[in-house]
Formats: C-alpha cells, sequence, structure tokens
C-alpha cells in the first residue's frame, strides 16, 4: 500500500496535471490578419496604399468573439504622409497603426477595400511583430519604389510583403500599385494558406475593431478565388 507521503505527491500531481488540461481546454488563442488597400478616383500613384492588421485573440473559452484582441498594423508611409513615385533617395518613414492609415487615406480622399479576415497561424503572427519591431527601431527608410536588394528601404507594400515566410518581398515587384497589390497578397494568402479559409466567417471583427463605422468595402474569403491566374480577376 502507498505511504502517506506518496499518496500526497499523487494526489498534488494529479490535481496539477487536471489544472493544465483545464487550462488548455479553456483557454485559446486565435490569430487573424485583415489586409487593405486603397487608392484615389482617378488613380493617382501617389494616393494609393497596402497595408495589413495582424490581430491575436486570448482568452478563456473556445468562442474567440469574447476573447482579448491584440492588434499590430504594418502601414508604412514616408513621415511627411506625402509621397514622392519618383523620389529616388529614401527618406525618414513612419509606421502608422490602423486608425492613422485610415483617417490618412480618407484625408486623400481614397476609396478603401479590405479582404479577410483570414485566420492565420500563429508562427505567421509572430513574423509580423518581428516585422514591426524591426520597423519600430527606426533603421528602415521609405521609398515610394523598392527593391528586393536593400532590405531597409521599403515601400508599403514590401513591407507587408516581408512577412511572407516562403517568399518575402522578391515574390512581390512593383507591377501592382494600391488595390491591385493589395489583392494579389489576399490571393496569395488564399492559394497557399493551410487553411481552407472558406469555412470560417470571421465578420465579428469588424465591429470589434470599429471598422463598421469607415466607408470600407469588404471582400470575405468566400468571394476570393481559391487558384492563381494571370488574368483572372476578382472584387476589389
Amino acid at each position: 500500500m502507498m505511504d502517506r507521503r506518496t499518496w500526497v505527491r499523487l494526489v498534488a500531481a494529479l490535481v496539477l496535471m487536471l489544472g493544465s488540461a483545464g487550462k488548455a481546454a479553456w483557454g485559446g488563442e486565435d490569430y487573424y490578419v485583415l489586409i487593405f488597400g486603397s487608392q484615389s478616383n482617378p488613380k493617382l500613384l501617389r494616393n494609393t496604399h497596402t497595408w495589413a492588421t495582424f490581430v491575436r485573440a486570448v482568452g478563456e473559452g473556445s468562442d474567440p468573439r469574447s476573447h482579448t484582441l491584440q492588434v499590430r498594423t504594418i502601414s508604412w508611409l514616408p513621415q511627411s504622409l506625402e509621397v514622392h513615385v519618383l523620389r529616388p533617395w529614401p527618406e525618414p518613414g513612419v509606421n502608422l497603426d490602423l486608425y492613422q492609415t485610415l483617417n490618412v487615406v480618407l484625408a486623400h480622399r481614397e476609396n478603401i477595400t479590405m479582404w479577410g479576415p483570414f485566420v492565420i497561424r500563429k508562427e505567421l503572427y509572430d513574423r509580423s511583430l518581428d516585422i514591426h519591431q524591426i520597423i519600430a527601431t527606426g533603421a528602415p527608410q521609405y521609398r515610394a519604389v523598392s527593391t528586393q536588394q536593400n532590405i531597409l528601404i521599403s515601400d508599403c507594400i514590401h513591407a507587408v510583403a516581408a512577412v511572407d515566410p516562403e517568399f518575402g518581398r522578391g515574390h512581390y515587384p512593383l507591377i501592382r500599385i494600391g488595390k491591385p497589390a493589395s489583392r494579389y497578397i489576399a490571393r496569395q494568402l488564399m492559394i497557399r494558406s493551410p487553411i481552407d479559409q472558406t469555412l470560417y466567417d470571421n465578420s465579428w471583427l469588424i465591429p470589434r475593431l470599429g471598422l463598421d463605422r469607415y466607408p470600407i468595402e469588404v471582400v470575405p474569403p468566400q468571394r476570393i478565388p481559391q487558384r492563381g491566374c494571370l488574368l483572372c480577376r476578382f472584387p476589389e
């Protein structure tokens, strides 16, 4: 038979194990990304923008709609907020949060489209934090037309594309500007994601983030083709 000390240790270990299991069962973390694009009408290159907002939802229970949201946005613009498309030299940049970005592009009379929200894996969310922290150091600079070679000089599209763990910014040549660039990023996510995005309705994030108060056209994953195509288009 077990002595009293062994029995106490066994019970304590069992309680600890059940407590850990309960935490795993009742607590949760989910990760999302929202892809944004904006442009003026008529389209002027200086009045176009691409940005992305990454969200971590964490809390007790299996329903993420009641969880606490941690929000990070990659929205890379010149510090002056005035884009000079043909300027050949880099200049100081600034990373705006989601709401600062919305206010800036609306002040430029740009129309906004959002693709998503998409479910993403923790690894992609963590990579977005890495890029966000690099930008926050002040080392990167802004240039409206950047290249693959110098990662510390970036335009808005390449700042977002740097989060891509497989191809990085090299997969996103600047043949698409504004909404077409953002749409292409969203298509890449649909094609290459190991998650079937069409199975999820993440529209609850829109009011939780207050985006329903802005004039934003929303393109949910269910309206985005799950294939690569040079000629096919889907809603902007």
